[in-house]
């Protein structure tokens, strides 16, 4: 890979930037991170495992509902129990980890980037990896990937040091597979398969022994076996047949084996959960396979207009592997390997993008440096079209705000950051376009940036929790609130409301299908609380003994077509509140 570092002598005025900015990202990921909307279902068995941790001492088996839950290893267990026990057990020390880890990688990006492609990559790169929607979403949430991530890019950082700095030594190497390591006690085998895809494809393309001789495969894969070995086999030793029944079905085989079609998922969600970046990589990708000097210099010296597809892609893979195109080259294996690796596999979760992110926002950087550095007619068109595109989305988002916050403030007031969202972005579009006029590309993207950071934080931590009106927060609250030490939450025929229960106490939160489950449930020497519609309760329970706790309103499924959409224009929302709402009620049973 190429050396970028000579020319990037220390400057403590940049680092300070650059840890200024990652506390202000930290900020922005822990801005009313106890809200739930949105939350990601998972959120429930560490949320919930955890708490049994705590409460029965057991550290080494997680419980979730009276059940060993093996589907993952101890390690997030362990780092969400260490925030439960510094900051109290609730939803927002859960989170909290995942926030952590997120902040931790954007230093970490900038120190990769910058050994790839220089200062000037590595501080944009700095500036679009937390306003990409699917690392700021995953950062809010207590699931494993986002330190999953971390010790993903922490490995690559390492295998990037290790084969190009110290390749006489090894420790950086060892330091990487250390790293592959303690990812796959946090999630499993993905933490050694993508950094080792991306390396196998780069070593591939390269067809370069000597960098496959640098990896010290022996010594890694021992240091990978002391640090996974010992739990498992504890487990092993602990649980036997069922532990190795698991791991072998439904970790292993169930994941390789079933019916799922192939399909082109992973397209699509990169575009989807990168945006408005998006649009900025795919110019750079176009831009690096249509208007490259090397391949113009080549088309002339055949004195031909253009060269055949074969010889084309011919001197594109060439060109890949000459010294200055390998830190494009290893970007392109880090992004390839877990598309084709879960492409392959039909498993659709747009999560398993996230270690694929820092290589796209890199990429992207290179792109935007490259056009600060050039002449203002310099690739003017490449860049114009993601950045009127990415206006027109900013645009969208003012308006549309603007009406759903003038069509509900009569029914509940919004909050007052809330109300801020739509003249920001405005005035947002309106400087966007003044820097664009003016060429000024760098203080562009820095408020790009800013905006889509203020616009993901207000979506998450301000629009989803007032829009969404969710009565099992305040239920949560009233359980929560109840003295007596073990409980357990019943919700009747609200399947879509049981995690978001468990999500919110951390207790066990049971769906119940028909009145012959809620008697049952009722039966535990535990206290039962049942969440129900209020006209259930009314209509099929009138005679038994359950005490009225607190009551509440949610939205009703109800499909908006334009007709609806139009009268709830021309009338306000208030007049059709019944119509769109129904009433939920929290109870207690009385013993």
């Amino acid at each position: 890979m190429q050396n970028q570092t000579t020319s990037n002598s220390l400057d403590h005025t940049e680092y300070l930037k650059l840890a200024a900015f990652t506390l202000l990202c930290f900020f922005a990921f822990t801005y009313n991170l106890s809200e739930v909307p949105p939350y990601h279902s998972d959120e429930n068995f560490y949320v919930t495992s955890t708490r049994n941790m705590i409460d029965s001492g057991d550290y080494l088996t997680p419980v979730y509902h009276d059940k060993k839950r093996f589907a993952k290893p101890i390690l997030f267990y362990w780092l969400v129990a260490a925030s439960y026990k510094a900051f109290g057990v609730s939803l927002f020390s859960a989170r909290l980890v995942s926030a952590f880890f997120g902040a931790l990688c954007i230093p970490l990006v900038y120190t990769i980037a910058r050994r790839l492609f220089g200062r000037r990559t590595a501080m944009l790169s700095v500036l679009l990896l937390p306003g990409c929607y699917l690392h700021y979403q995953i950062a809010r949430w207590a699931i494993t990937d986002m330190a999953l991530n971390f010790f993903i890019l922490l490995a690559i950082y390492f295998f990037i040091r290790g084969l190009r700095d110290d390749p006489g030594r090894g420790a950086s190497i060892y330091l990487a597979y250390a790293c592959m390591g303690i990812g796959f006690m946090i999630k499993g085998p993905p933490a050694v398969l993508i950094p080792a895809l991306a390396l196998g494809i780069f070593i591939l393309i390269l067809f370069d022994r000597k960098i496959f001789s640098q990896l010290r495969l022996l010594s890694g894969t021992a240091i990978l076996l002391a640090l996974i070995t010992p739990w498992f086999a504890t487990m092993l030793s602990i649980h036997g047949e069922e532990f190795k029944d698991h791991i072998l079905g439904a970790e292993f085989r169930d994941r390789i084996i079933h019916d799922t079609p192939f399909s082109l998922y992973y397209l699509g969600a990169t575009l989807r959960y990168y945006l408005p970046w998006s649009l900025f990589f795919i110019a750079a990708l176009v831009v690096r396979f249509t208007t490259n000097p090397g391949l113009a210099a080549a088309t002339s010296k055949k004195n031909e207009h253009l060269m055949s597809l074969p010889e084309t892609l011919r001197f594109r893979f060439t060109e890949l592997r000459e010294k200055d195109h390998q830190p494009f080259l290893f970007c392109l294996a880090w992004i390839l390997g877990p598309l084709l690796l879960f492409t392959l596999f039909r498993i659709e979760h747009s999560r398993y993008l996230l270690p694929t992110l820092p290589a796209i926002v890199m990429i992207t950087s290179h792109f935007l440096a490259c056009i600060v550095d050039s002449p203002p007619d310099c690739h003017r068109k490449s860049f114009q079209i993601p950045f009127y595109l990415t206006l027109m989305i900013y645009f969208l988002i003012a308006i549309l705000s603007g009406v759903a916050i003038s069509l509900i403030q009569p029914v509940s007031p919004p909050p007052f950051p809330l109300l801020l969202l739509p003249g920001i972005l405005l005035l947002g579009v309106g400087f966007l376009l003044l820097c664009y006029r003016y060429h000024k590309i760098t203080i562009l993207v820095v408020a790009l940036s800013l905006l889509q950071l203020v616009t993901l934080t207000s979506f998450s931590g301000d629009a989803l929790p007032f829009f969404n009106r969710y009565p099992m927060k305040k239920f949560a609250e009233e359980i929560l609130a109840d003295p007596h030490p073990e409980k357990r939450i019943g919700l009747y025929r609200l399947g879509n409301h049981r995690a978001r229960m468990g999500v919110m106490t951390g207790l066990p939160s049971i769906y119940l299908n028909n009145a012959e489950e809620l008697k049952q449930f009722t039966q535990s020497e535990k206290k039962v609380f049942v969440v129900m519609r209020e006209s259930d309760w009314k209509e099929e329970f009138p005679d038994l003994p359950l005490a009225l706790q607190a009551i509440d309103t949610g939205w009703r499924k109800v499909r908006l077509d334009r007709d609806r959409l139009r009268q709830i224009h021309k009338d306000g929302l208030e007049p059709h509140l019944q119509e769109y709402t129904e009433t939920y009620v929290l109870l207690a049973w009385a013993k």
